[in-house]
Formats: C-alpha cells, structure tokens, sequence
C-alpha cells in the first residue's frame, strides 16, 4: 500500500469510471485469458511496437493508456504517447510485471502477480489515482524512461543478446550475470569528450557511463535516495575503471538495502554531448541499440503524465 505524494508534481485526480481505457500488455507477461473488458492489446515486441500502440492510440481517444509489462513496454507506449500532441496525451498508467520494473518500483509500485484478479485489482487502482508529471530522456532521439547506458552496460546487454540468440536461450538473471562476469575480465574502458548543458567539452576516460531518470537500475540498484523523475534534469554517472564500476554498484546494492551510504556522484544535466574514442555498446530501459561514438542526450521536462495510486 502507497500513498500518492500530494506535494509533487501537481497531482491531479482522474475521473474514476468515466475515462476510457487502453490497456498495452507484453503477451508473455498477462494471463492468456485477460482482456480488461475489451481494452487489452497486445504487443508483439517485433520492432514495430511503438507505430503499433500509436495506431492504436488514433483509433479513438483516451484517457488513461495503461502499460502492463516491464521498462521496455513502459518505454515503447511512452514513445508512442509522444507521437500525440501534449494536449491530447492520455495519462500513462503502470502495471509492472517485468523483471526490473525500474520505472514503476522508482513510483513506489510493487510488481503485480500474473493473474486475472490482480490485473483487474490494478486497473481499478489505477483509475482511483492521481497524476503528475513525468519527465523523458532521449539519446540520438529514442527515448527512454529510466536509463540509458553505454559501454560497459551496452556490452553486457549485447552479449546476453548474442548467447539468447546462438544458444536458442530464454535468458533470465543467470545468463545477464554470466555476461557480467564475461565482460568484466575483457571489457576496455575508452577516452570520451563530455560536454554538459553547452559546456565546453572535458575529455575523461570511461569503463561505462549510465544516464538516469529514475532513482532504480537493472531492478536491483538504487543510484538515488529519492526518485528525482520529474525535476526537469537526467542524471549522469561515469565509471572510470572496472574498479569503480564495481564500487558503484556495490555501493547501489547497499544504498537499496538501507545501509548508510553516501551520494552516488551523479551529475545532474538536462543536455549532454559525447564523443566516444571507440564505439559504445549502447542499450536504452533494457533494449539494445546500434553500437555509436556519438551520443546527443536531452530531457523532456514533463512532457507525460504519469498516474500514482492512491493505494496500491
């Protein structure tokens, strides 16, 4: 049970009962016999899962689209709210039911079970609650809506991805901690040139560089305190070694159990400009992209509106 901030974000009520509904599930994460009365589609996650829900989105308005799954189904109906004008922008409600849950969990939501009753249970906290702003990264112009991470990370992720797809794997954790440990002996860090809000650009050698939006990382590390989503800035994160990647993410693991530990050395900015030395593996909430030297990273300072419950 949460209870909605009321002194962030300007919350606003939803009219319970009289919004429509649209519900974008990842199939392999709902029941197969769930359909929230007539509003569940489900994605195909194909490549083509954003044109799809902003299809979707067209065919009639709405006013709540709910996104039933983890951070990738969080982001691709992200991305296709952002093809509507602000003014016509259903809220973004969450039902997290993916492994890391970054987004959700940075809310204060507990991941939901797979079964019909829980859904619909969610769904009516859901249209009980209140909104407030929610900002939304963008690298080379894909968004995001918890991280962003290049180098070592992306090389984690692309890994995983090729031994998933040689080995005909399902995956899970076990196989993302293989990958870890696998490039943990052979990753390199490289030199990048680091230009902030229009600065003049500083060269710094980097093993992985993570840009958040939300206080929760790969599920299971807090970067943050408190979840900083909609203060209208990103926040950057450089390792410099394999070492202080490390330190970092021991000091995350600590930082979610309670225990006592200081800032996270994150570097607030709402504009970012990186030229890498070599090519970054790059991946974005979970999902790989194209290896670049060029990273353009901007923020969009509240352009959704996100739904908290009131209870949950």
């Amino acid at each position: 049970m949460i209870a909605a901030d009321a002194a962030r974000g300007d919350p606003r009520p939803l009219q319970e009962g009289s919004q429509s509904l649209l519900v974008v599930a990842n199939p392999t994460r709902t029941p197969a016999g769930f359909d929230a009365a007539g509003a569940l589609r489900r994605t195909r996650g194909d490549g083509g899962d954003v044109e799809r829900i902003a299809g979707w989105l067209c065919e009639r308005p709405q006013q709540l689209v709910v996104a039933a799954g983890g951070d990738g189904t969080a982001r691709a109906v992200a991305a296709a709210l952002m093809t509507l004008p602000a003014a016509e922008r259903p809220a973004l409600g969450l039902v997290p039911l993916g492994t890391a849950n970054n987004l959700a969990r940075s809310l204060g939501l507990r991941r939901v079970r797979r079964d019909a009753a829980a859904l619909a249970a969610a769904l009516t906290a859901l249209r009980r609650g209140t909104t407030r702003p929610l900002d939304l990264g963008r690298v080379n112009g894909t968004c995001f809506v918890g991280s962003c991470a290049a180098g070592m990370d992306g090389a984690i992720l692309a890994t995983r991805n090729r031994w998933r797809a040689r080995w005909r794997l399902r995956g899970g954790y076990p196989l993302y901690l293989a990958s870890c440990a696998a490039n943990l002996l052979r990753h390199r860090p490289t030199t990048l040139a680091l230009s902030l809000d229009g600065g003049a650009a500083v060269l710094v050698p980097a093993h992985n560089l993570l840009v958040l939006n939300t206080a929760l990382y790969a599920g299971e590390f807090r970067f943050d305190s408190t979840d900083r989503s909609a203060d209208g800035r990103l926040d950057l994160l450089v390792a410099a070694s394999a070492v202080a990647y490390v330190r970092d993410f021991v000091s995350a693991w600590g930082r979610r159990l309670g225990a006592p530990v200081g800032a996270a050395g994150l570097r607030p900015f709402t504009t970012a400009r990186i030229e890498a030395e070599t090519p970054l593996a790059l991946q974005v909430d979970g999902e790989e992209l194209a290896p670049t030297r060029t990273l353009e990273v901007v923020v969009e300072s509240g352009c959704l509106r996100v739904v908290v419950p009131s209870i949950w």
